[in-house]
């Protein structure tokens, strides 16, 4: 019988627990296809290696021109070690070259929709001029934004980017520019009205043979089915599949919050244009900018007229005065817009967090300190202050590693802190 989705389960909310491991899969994924294709690289074709258990043996194809070069790289595996998961079975010729890209862009998709909670559509349809950025000027913030074009189902967005989806974007950057400047142009089929877009930098897009192609929606559900398949989720006995609209019902409740109010997106938007024009006429030909600013005016058609109005003066103040409330003593708080403080400040403890490197020695001054008071609570047996001074030493040297590169082995709320 077939993996019901999610959805046909109807029990999203009952199934959050397995999404640290879906995720935690797709980036072992990513590591494991990184690591095969670093090590297939080097060795002469006769030679034996091994690689998470597996043996493999490089296997070159001969080209039918000695001019011709070779765009895949391939290879056999030999053996594999009990409790390994080679890609094909033990006599078979992987890929390797696939494996790599199916494992980066699988951990790519899963990461940015954790991240934001959109639609596959409006994933697929992101480009490098999607990518915007905010000056506070009440701090000389930056804040980076992303902008997320409007459909006939869903209104036109900016959802400001966490550090975490800061990094994921500028990988996916790297990845779908390869050796180039800029992020090549492509064009995307929409399956829904059946025509193609005008070439865009479009940023989940690969090679394919000889030209830039954006993810299909077939490939992208592929890669999730792999990463829950790779992870052995299962409900009831029966094996769990993730579909994109799946994800988008397991996140989206948390991140609702995490958009700017209509109101302050339209006015934002005004100045972001002026500013995404200067900033990309150096990168793209004015041809391409253009016809970014016309995909998003048909786009806008479809939305009701009164749908985006411009923010009042009040309202205004109100958005730029937010951000000083983000400055705290460690750095900067990237909680959702417009939402209040879980924490009751303590901040050390909330993973919206971003320490400020040059904070490292209030930190240091921070973890002495809550080390004396844990040595005196434990002396007049004040157990109450021990346990929460443990606590907050748990949180105060993460912290720490996080400064120093070093990994922290806890986890807060599902997530790092």
């Amino acid at each position: 019988m077939a993996a019901l989705p999610l959805v046909a389960q109807n029990r999203p909310t009952s199934l959050g627990w397995t999404v640290p491991a879906f995720l935690s899969s797709a980036e072992d994924l990513k590591e494991k296809g990184n690591r095969l294709l670093e090590r297939t690289w080097p060795p002469p074709i006769s030679e034996t290696y091994t690689v998470d258990g597996v043996t493999y043996r490089r296997h070159d194809p001969p080209v039918h021109k000695k001019s011709n070069t070779r765009a895949r790289i391939w290879a056999e595996v030999v053996d594999a070690e009990t409790g390994s998961r080679p890609p094909v079975p033990v006599g078979k010729r992987a890929d390797v070259t696939s494996v790599e890209a199916d494992s980066f862009w699988g951990w790519a998709v899963a990461s940015t929709l954790k991240e934001t909670g959109v639609r596959i559509e409006e994933l697929l349809e992101l480009t490098q001029l999607s990518l915007r950025h905010y000056v506070a000027p009440t701090t000389n913030t930056i804040v980076p934004l992303l902008h997320i074009v409007p459909s006939k189902t869903d209104q036109e967005r900016l959802i400001p980017m966490s550090p975490e989806l800061v990094k994921i974007l500028v990988e996916v950057q790297r990845r779908a520019r390869g050796i180039g400047q800029s992020v090549p142009l492509s064009t995307r089929f929409d399956p829904n009205d059946k025509t193609f877009s005008e070439r865009l930098p479009h940023l989940f897009a690969r090679l394919v043979g000889p030209t830039q192609n954006v993810l299909s929606n077939h490939y992208v559900r592929k890669l999730l089915i792999g990463i829950a398949s790779h992870a052995g989720l299962s409900d009831g006995g029966m094996p769990v599949t993730f579909t994109p609209h799946d994800f988008r019902r397991l996140f989206v409740t948390e991140l609702v919050g995490s958009n700017l109010p209509l109101h302050i997106v339209s006015t934002l938007l005004g100045h972001l244009d002026l500013e995404t024009t200067r900033g990309y006429t150096a990168v793209f030909p004015e041809h391409v900018i253009q016809a970014h600013h016309a995909f998003i005016e048909r786009r806008r058609q479809s939305r009701p007229g009164h749908e985006l109005r411009a923010a009042s003066s009040d309202e205004w103040q109100e958005f730029e005065q937010h951000f000083l409330l983000r400055r705290v003593a460690l750095g900067t708080c990237h909680r959702p817009y417009a939402t209040p403080c879980v924490h009751e400040h303590a901040c050390v403890k909330c993973r919206f967090l971003q320490v400020d490197p040059a904070q490292a020695g209030r930190v240091e001054d921070m973890t002495a300190n809550a080390e004396a008071r844990l040595d005196e609570a434990r002396q007049h047996q004040w157990l109450g202050e021990v346990k929460a001074l443990e606590e907050n030493l748990v949180h105060l040297r993460r912290r720490r590693d996080e400064m120093t590169g070093s990994p922290g082995p806890v986890r807060v709320n599902g997530g790092q802190a």
